[in-house]
């Protein structure tokens, strides 16, 4: 997988942020590096994408949840979640291995998940709100790094152009929604288009993929 670090020379973190990103990076990465490295391992998804998110999204408190509804580590909604178990199945991805980690939070309810089709299908059941996935299972930080690192694999799977990832979309779909469709043929043109629609979807690419940003901190 070849990602250009930075993709972006336009930086959010002023350099002598450096230290404090890599001290904080590494706090996160030392208190959930067994879950990181299993889902590093299942989604093929680098770990250091995962860490980076995880701190974007919830500076590593696994207990946050924000007033969108979002919840834990990788700030996962609980019908993202759902829906992300729901395509990673249709698309033939999941593995009998994330499954069984799935099944262990989950139980009954993943078969229930997994037999749906489409994207934000709702169960026909008079028990609906006991076969879906819950704020309670994203609270589960290994759970919700898992969902998480399968969401960033069906993203990444979608942006490799002429050999190179491009990782600017996939973080801005992470951050503004599946359904998005980032525009631009050019990381420019993308980080154009991403600052029209809003000053936090423009700010959220630079602090993962711009200079001095949390993946060049990693390296």
């Amino acid at each position: 997988m070849n990602v250009a670090i930075p993709m972006i020379c336009t930086p959010f973190y002023a350099k002598e942020k450096t230290p404090l990103l890599k001290s904080a990076l590494a706090i996160i990465a030392k208190r959930y590096y067994s879950a990181i490295r299993l889902a590093e391992r299942l989604t093929k998804v680098p770990g250091a994408i995962i860490l980076s998110i995880i701190f974007a999204e919830s500076a590593g408190d696994e207990k946050a949840i924000s007033s969108a509804g979002a919840v834990g580590l990788m700030q996962l909604k609980p019908q993202t979640a759902h829906d992300t178990l729901v395509q990673e199945n249709n698309f033939k991805r999941l593995s009998t291995a994330e499954k069984n980690i799935l099944k262990k939070q989950l139980g009954a309810r993943l078969d229930s998940i997994l037999a749906q089709q489409y994207l934000g299908q709702k169960l026909k059941s008079n028990n609906y709100s006991g076969n879906v996935i819950t704020k309670a299972d994203l609270l589960n930080p290994e759970f919700n790094i898992l969902v998480g690192s399968i969401y960033l694999g069906l993203l990444i799977d979608q942006h490799e152009e002429k050999g190179t990832l491009r990782l600017d979309k996939v973080v801005l779909r992470y951050n503004q929604g599946y359904f998005y469709k980032p525009k631009g043929n050019t990381v420019k043109e993308t980080l154009v288009s991403a600052k029209k629609r809003s000053e936090e979807a423009y700010a959220y690419v630079l602090k993962v993929v711009g200079k001095n940003g949390l993946l060049e901190a990693q390296v």
